[in-house]
């Protein structure tokens, strides 16, 4: 009997050490496994957020690596310690590509561009998300109601009609920099006289000089939580002088030969937002620019964890069950 009870032991203990993946000296088939990699601002934490719980959702052990600059997840990728990110298309083609600024090309051409070049650096870029997080001037409604404004044409119309006397507000950097204020006068023919014209250094003074209605133009940033909260009217690019900034999912080449299924899956998230798949027009971008302020708004004014906002959302879309 001792005998016996010993050999079903021994087998036993076999059984266990083979369901265990060490029985029979070779490993359990390894999982899958990417890492994710996201910027240090609020927008980037979301969309790093909602890559990363996507992926989970459909089978896959994600790393998040998060608060990095644009030069860190670049070098990231390139390096191959991360493998999905998510960039903006004039970042990728003026300062990861190098090239010059050149107005007049519009969301669909940049997009277009850096897509097939990075295809040759070994990254392939997904569908964007068209949500053009540029420089942009923004108004309090009533003053754009009044004015019967709504494109960037029609606000130079009325800086010539008035001389330029229009209370302004812009950063300090804005004002210097290539695809700045000097430009954009030039590109719409238009001049902000000196006398109506505030330059603050930091960025968010511009937005405080708006809500306390200290001047009726602003400058913003496309998808600024504070559009969404005070209703500001954002100005219409008409003639495409700012570099469109559309954020785009991209993986490195070898990481979508081994799961070619990651590009389905990121392009179904792409495809909840306006125009998600489709070429951009100026309609879909003002619509998922009002989908990026609302969500950037959940972060920087009602302080939801950005983890909170991207689970909300993938629920929301139906794309993850709560």
């Amino acid at each position: 009997m001792r005998k016996r009870a010993v050999l079903i032991s021994t087998v036993v203990l076999a059984f266990i050490l083979i369901v265990m993946g060490v029985g029979c000296g070779c490993g359990a088939p390894p999982g899958k496994e990417v890492t994710v990699g996201n910027k240090n601002f609020t927008e980037q934490y979301i969309v790093g957020e909602l890559i990363k719980q996507l992926l989970q959702d459909r089978g896959f052990t994600v790393k998040l690596v998060s608060a990095l600059s644009t030069t860190k997840l670049r070098e990231g990728m390139e390096d191959g310690e991360i493998d999905i990110c998510a960039e903006y298309t004039g970042t990728a083609w003026m300062l990861l590509l190098a090239h010059q600024r050149e107005p007049g090309r519009d969301n669909n051409e940049v997009y277009r561009l850096t897509k097939e070049e990075e295809e040759g650096n070994g990254f392939i870029w997904l569908n964007p998300i068209w949500n053009n997080n540029t420089y942009a001037l923004a108004s309090w409604p009533e003053f754009v109601e009044e004015h019967g404004l709504q494109t960037l044409s029609d606000l130079a119309s009325l800086y010539r009609e008035k001389e330029g006397e229009i209370k302004t507000s812009i950063g300090e950097e804005f004002s210097k920099r290539p695809d700045g204020l000097p430009a954009l006068e030039m590109h719409y023919n238009f001049t902000i006289a000196e006398s109506h014209l505030s330059v603050t250094a930091p960025p968010g003074t511009c937005l405080q000089s708006l809500e306390k209605h200290e001047c009726d133009v602003a400058m913003v940033f496309g998808t600024d939580a504070a559009i969404h909260e005070h209703g500001w009217y954002l100005y219409v690019d008409d003639k495409a002088f700012s570099p469109p900034y559309d954020l785009t999912p991209y993986v490195r080449e070898e990481v979508l030969a081994e799961y070619p299924e990651i590009a389905d899956i990121l392009n179904e998230l792409v495809g909840t937002f306006p125009g998600g798949g489709e070429p951009a027009t100026l309609d879909i971008v003002a619509e998922c620019q009002d989908v990026w302020q609302e969500l950037n708004a959940k972060v920087d004014i009602d302080k939801m964890d950005a983890d909170e906002v991207a689970h909300e959302y993938l629920v929301d879309k139906g794309l993850i069950k709560e």
